[in-house]
């Protein structure tokens, strides 16, 4: 390369780099003070960070009413989400995008953890708050196992996986255990009074202790929500 091709690359070269200053200047002169506060901070309503290959990895958002937190994989799928706003959620999920676990706040003031399967079927459930319970499912809507408390009686309920029979035991006075039949009936129960089996006769249940002391009403709601 020649003297004369050097010295102009070096020309060129210059009025480039002062051009990109000059670039640089103006776009923090008018667009510096809308993102950087004097305080420190920056100020945007979408925040995009992303890995080496353009993919997202961290989005930040928000409006006026939620702030959302984004957190995905490296393929772009979304693994966690932060919720914030009114109704404050924390979401995780799995490579399928199916909701694995949740935690959310409750309309008493307490909260509660939800726990998937990996098919996004609810498998164990726990909240605190006024009346805390934590209920297990297998495969079904419905709780297969529930224990708590509600309207202040503690309860502990099986019911098989398949049918509508099952079991509660229960804090009342008397503490009893009560076997629940098919249609929701109770057909045995047992209590410090002793053993009471339905189709017994007035005279015999009066002996045992009979099944009124059981069935309250607080019972009876605890067996509507079991079936």
């Amino acid at each position: 390369m020649k003297i004369r091709q050097i010295i102009r690359f070096n020309r060129i070269f210059f009025i480039a780099n002062l051009c990109v200053f000059i670039a640089m200047i103006g776009f923090f002169a008018y667009v510096g003070p809308n993102l950087f506060q004097s305080d420190g901070t920056l100020e945007a309503r979408r925040i995009v960070l992303k890995g080496t290959n353009g993919t997202p990895n961290i989005i930040l958002q928000g409006d006026d009413e939620n702030t959302l937190l984004t957190l995905n994989d490296g393929e772009g799928n979304v693994r966690l989400q932060l919720q914030g706003g009114a109704f404050p959620a924390m979401i995780m999920k799995n490579e399928q995008q199916e909701i694995v676990g949740t935690f959310f706040p409750l309309k008493d003031g307490g909260a509660a953890v939800g726990l998937g399967d990996r098919e996004g079927n609810m498998a164990t459930f726990i909240r605190g708050g006024s009346s805390p319970m934590m209920n297990f499912y297998h495969e079904s809507s419905e709780p297969n196992i529930a224990m708590g408390i509600a309207n202040e009686l503690p309860h502990f309920v099986i019911v098989p996986t398949k049918g509508q029979e099952g079991m509660l035991i229960h804090g009342n006075a008397p503490t009893s255990l009560l076997f629940i039949d098919e249609q929701g009936k109770i057909p045995v129960s047992l209590s410090r009074h002793g053993l009471y089996q339905k189709g017994e006769n007035k005279e015999q249940s009066q002996e045992k202790g009979g099944a009124g002391k059981v069935l309250s009403s607080e019972i009876e709601g605890l067996l509507k929500g079991a079936q």
